[in-house]
Formats: structure tokens, sequence, C-alpha cells
């Protein structure tokens, strides 16, 4: 199917629209401390949810983007210095934790220096997989065990940020990061088997092309055309309404048009589409 594309916020996508739905709830945001997650928890301000926890390595980082958010005044945000893949950073995350968060964003990841396979370091090629992978599923593990042991009332969203390079772009010298994220995009199509809807639903997203340091390292900066992350931020926000209920299980570009979707979600259902497949 087709729809528009879009580079830049747009009405239909705005974070506002979501205000009466989103009251009351939390969201926790890993990777919260700048670039795509700072633009991620200022939407999710803007949709008027009651809590931001925000989660990072960087301390200073994640109390810059708290100090941002301090004039959404009906929003409470607190942060904490973790490394997702370390097991006791994460227990003592959730430790802390008195409420469940509605909303899990996975956007934390690493990227590996930009290297031919054969001349790379290979301690630091698999750091990507550590991060992206074994990290994002010890988080959200964590975080789904915490909700369990809480018995909230309604299901919760799980968010993984993901990239274009999973799946649709062969470049050179970035296989440590684009194979950690394909591997990401299928676990996230795999858990979303093992844990039922009514639990929680997963949904994979591509932000765009973001000016990103990460985006910087990958020397592809300028490549493809950019998408203002306020865009990113916004369409992250609406794929946890109840209105993107249908993406559950797929991944999504936030470049795509929400009524596009939305328009087109019967044949999106039906004719499966968004997931991995091997076609012969």
């Amino acid at each position: 199917m087709s729809t528009q594309q879009h580079f830049d916020p747009y009405p239909r996508a705005g974070p506002a629209l979501l205000k009466k739905e989103f009251a009351g709830k939390s969201v926790l945001i890993t990777g919260g401390g700048y670039g795509v997650g700072s633009a991620i928890a200022k939407s999710f301000a803007e949709a008027g949810v009651a809590e931001i926890i925000l989660v990072g390595r960087t301390e200073a980082k994640l109390k810059s983007t708290a100090d941002e958010l301090a004039s959404f005044k009906d929003t409470t945000v607190r942060f904490y210095q973790v490394d997702i893949s370390s097991k006791g950073d994460v227990k003592k995350l959730f430790d802390s934790l008195t409420i469940s968060p509605d909303v899990l964003v996975n956007n934390a990841g690493f990227m590996a220096t930009p290297a031919n396979f054969i001349q790379a370091d290979l301690d630091e090629y698999w750091e990507a997989f550590t991060i992206n992978v074994y990290g994002t599923a010890l988080i959200t593990q964590s975080f789904l065990r915490h909700r369990e042991a809480l018995k909230p009332s309604t299901p919760a969203v799980v968010i993984t940020l993901n990239t274009i390079g999973a799946y649709s772009a062969r470049i050179p010298h970035l296989s440590s990061y684009g194979a950690s994220k394909a591997a990401l995009a299928r676990w996230s199509e795999m858990i979303a088997v093992d844990v039922p809807e009514t639990t929680a639903r997963f949904i994979s997203i591509h932000p765009g092309s973001i000016g990103t340091a990460m985006g910087i390292k990958s020397g592809l900066d300028g490549v493809f055309r950019p998408t203002d992350p306020r865009l990113a931020g916004d369409f992250i926000a609406w794929a946890c309404s109840e209105e993107a209920r249908f993406l559950a299980g797929r991944f999504a570009w936030v470049n795509w048009d929400v009524a596009d979707l939305v328009a087109a979600k019967d044949e999106i259902i039906s004719k499966d589409y968004y997931r991995t497949s091997l076609t012969v």
C-alpha cells in the first residue's frame, strides 16, 4: 500500500489530540537524555501524560532533558542513571518504581565504529548486540515482570526504535548495527506471540533520518532526507494510542501518514503487512 510521506510535524499526528486518552498515564523512555529520546519525551509531555521516567547512562544529559520538560506543570519527570545491559542497574531501577509505567519506549542503542567486518574490533562490534538486543530484552522483561507483580488493569505498550538499515538498506561498514537491529525487529515480533495483547502490545518503529550523534557516526548524515525529531516523537506517542492498536506486532515508519494508515487498517491486518517475511 502507498501512503503520504511526512518529514515535519503535522496536525493529524499532533500529541495534543491524545490528551484525554493519555491523562494519568506514565511512560518510561530509555536513552531519554538527548536526541530522539528527548523529542519523544517532549511529545508525551505535550500529550498530557502524568509522569515521564527518563533512563540513560549520562546523568547530566538526563537532567538537561528533565529541566527542559519542567514547563509542563501537569507532568512529573524523573530520571535514573541506568546501563540497560546491567542486571544490577535494571533491577535497581524497577525496585525503585512504586507504579507500573503504562508505556515503555526502548530508545537506547549503540553503534560500533563503522568498519569492514574483517578489520572490525569484534568486542566493540558485539557491543551493539549486547546493548541493542540483550539490553533491550533485559529492560523489557523486567518491565513486564514489574507490571505483572503490580497487576495493572490495562495492557502496556512497548515501542522499540529500530532502523531502515535492519532490512531495507545494504550499507557497507555497518553490519554490526544493521544485524543487531534486524535481530531486534524479529525479537519484537516473536515476543508479541509469547505475550498476549491483553498484557502488552509491541511495535517496532523506524524514526526517520535524524541528525543525531549516532547518525553522524554512521557517515550517513545528509544522505537521506532528514526527519524532524519532533515528528518522530509525535508518531511514537500516537503509536501508543488505541487508534494505533492495529500496528501491534508490526514495524512502522514515522514518515508514514497517520490518516492513511488508519484508513488502510483492514488491508494491513488482512494482508499481514509490516512483518518479517520471505516471498518466493
